[in-house]
């Protein structure tokens, strides 16, 4: 018999970009925890179809990510997570 698939459902990302503000403001991060938890939104928009202003705030993101690990020498965690997620 078979079995029923299950899913996990993926909380859709807003559209607007006070929406997108309140999930991470696009400002230097001031401790790792805050760093931490825009790498892995990063991973939330690599998987997922973007509007211009999703498209444009995850660019934004990006950049501030990358500047943090330059800056404390992290090992490009991010990149790295992305192009895995890529299948790269």
């Amino acid at each position: 018999m078979p079995t029923a698939k299950t899913t996990v459902p993926i909380r859709k990302l807003p559209d607007t970009i006070s929406g997108l503000w309140a999930l991470c403001a696009l400002v230097p991060f001031r401790s790792r925890s805050g760093y931490l938890e825009a790498a892995n939104l990063c991973s939330r928009f690599s998987v997922r179809k973007l509007s211009s202003v999703q498209r444009e705030y995850f660019r934004e993101l990006l950049e501030l990510v990358e500047a943090y690990e330059d800056e404390h020498d992290e090992e490009a965690m991010t990149l790295r997570e992305l192009k895995r997620l890529a299948g790269q």
